[in-house]
């Protein structure tokens, strides 16, 4: 009988403190997704304030993508390690000083290294992310609040081109810097004062160093390379050799993390088929997928000739769906199984972006918004319940390493993917614009019309891409099945 009043206690604070703890971290989760929106609509903007092309323009997103993926494994390890609380508040605070800075830059060259900074905050406080809501919530609502997060990835991509092209209309462009740090500054108090601080470790703590040296070694290789295809070409030695730099340091990763006392990256947790598929699926959605976030401005803004106040508002419909959608999906998920919702949303994406490859210069409102309604239902639908299906799969001694490894996948997919499209994007520039002057056209409107037809090559490449995930999610769901054969 004594212990029933106490139970009761103890059952309300924990559910006080799981949506403490989800408001801290989905705020700053939203925060980091509108730092990607609201930087991207910036970016025709920045070719012309700075006289540089796409290609170089596009390192203020890669840079800052580069240097949060490279940390985030080994800041995820450090979590689990020193608390990640610790590691939670710490990246805020660098990330609010990366805004700063950022607002402040006098070049290109200056923009990209406050990025780098920015972006160490952002990977200290993204990698714990999911496993502070992991452990906050019970297992039988994981989904739930895993779709929560997902939300705030939602509200943050809808706020960031809402406010970026208002603020680009209304004032200079370092403004989409300097007006989110008092936000910065109010999470920051959020987590001192929310967040319970938890339990280390015990025993000697030890970070894969080497193993991280190589693993950015490999990634900066890969990216640098694919970025700078359009500029050297396939045939020169340039190209061959940064992707062969890349593959050879991936290797030696992976030969460091047999050997390594406590590697960053668990290669047992890869054992698992379900963990794998359903990581490998949320990285090739978002490397796909990153042709929309890098793109979809270029063509509103330059081929349709909208204003970026009114290109903004229309790129929030993917998110205003997807903030619908992701929590329904979460909590049905718990109920009915992940792998049949996730499979469903990569479909319906993949089905929107087809959708996209029709868009031309007299595509309007009612052509666009559909398509863009249908890919945030899509990813609305995946998101929640793949990410349910990685946390569920690994001990909970590696929460802190499942959730930098969601966070670093999907960082590398959209590096990749952003590096790949830009790449695309660029040679077909080049490719349209000859043949359209060569068939007479008016200079005024070539340019105009290569980015619509280089916008259509782009997204039929990364829409076939994108059909892989239709089938990884399918092996999710075999890979689950046979394990619950096992297990019964």
């Amino acid at each position: 009988m004594s212990t029933k009043p106490q139970e009761a206690d103890l059952n309300s604070g924990y559910l006080d403190y799981k949506w403490k703890a989800m408001i801290t971290v989905a705020l700053a989760t939203m925060m980091g997704t509108m730092d990607g929106s609201i930087t991207n609509i910036s970016f025709p903007i920045l070719t012309k304030v700075f006289d540089v092309s796409v290609t170089t323009v596009v390192w203020v997103s890669l840079a800052y993508i580069l240097t949060s993926t490279s940390l985030m494994l080994i800041l995820g390890r450090a979590g689990d390690q020193l608390g990640r609380k610790k590691i939670f508040i710490g990246g805020i605070m660098i990330f609010t000083l990366g805004l700063a800075l950022c607002s402040i830059s006098q070049n290109i060259v200056q923009l990209i290294f406050f990025r780098v900074i920015q972006a160490v905050g952002s990977a200290m406080a993204m990698s714990c992310g999911s496993a502070i809501i992991t452990e906050a919530f019970p297992e039988q609502e994981r989904g739930l609040g895993l779709g929560f997060l997902a939300v705030s990835v939602s509200a943050g991509l809808i706020s960031g081109p809402v406010l970026g092209g208002l603020l680009l209309d209304w004032l200079h462009w370092r403004s989409i810097y300097y007006v989110r740090i008092p936000f910065g500054l109010i999470v920051l108090l959020m987590g001192v004062f929310f967040l319970n601080s938890d339990k280390k470790q015990r025993g000697k703590v030890s970070f894969d160093l080497l193993g991280m040296v190589f693993s950015s070694a490999g990634l900066a290789a890969l990216m640098v390379g694919i970025n700078q295809l359009s500029r050297y070409g396939a045939k020169s030695v340039v190209f061959p050799a940064l992707m062969a730099l890349g593959v050879l340091s991936l290797l030696i990763f992976v030969l460091v993390e047999k050997r390594a006392v406590d590697p960053i990256v668990d290669l047992t947790l890869f054992k698992n088929r379900v963990f794998s598929s359903a990581l490998g699926g949320l990285m090739v959605m978002f490397l796909t997928y990153s042709v929309y976030i890098l793109l979809m401005p270029f063509y509103l803004l330059k081929a349709v000739g909208m204003a970026p106040s009114k290109a903004g508002v229309l790129m929030t419909v993917v998110s205003m769906i997807a903030i619908i959608v992701g929590p329904i999906s979460g909590w049905l998920s718990d109920r009915f199984g992940q792998v049949w919702f996730a499979t469903l949303g990569a479909f319906l994406t993949v089905l929107s972006f087809w959708m996209m490859v029709g868009f031309d210069l007299n595509s309007g409102v009612m052509e666009i918004a559909p398509a863009l309604a249908l890919a945030g239902l899509g990813m609305g639908m995946f998101q929640s319940p793949n990410h349910s299906s990685i946390m569920g799969a690994v001990r909970k001694d590696r929460l802190g390493t499942a959730s930098a490894m969601i966070s670093t996948f999907r960082q590398v997919g959209i590096s990749l993917g952003m590096a790949l499209a830009g790449t695309i994007y660029s040679i077909q520039m080049v490719h349209h614009q000859q043949e359209l002057s060569r068939q007479g056209m008016a200079a005024a409107e070539v340019g105009r019309k290569a980015i619509a037809l280089s916008f259509s090559d782009s997204f039929f490449a990364s829409a076939i891409a994108m059909s892989t995930v239709v089938v990884l999610a399918a092996l999710t769901w075999q890979a689950r099945k046979k394990s619950e054969g096992v297990a019964g």
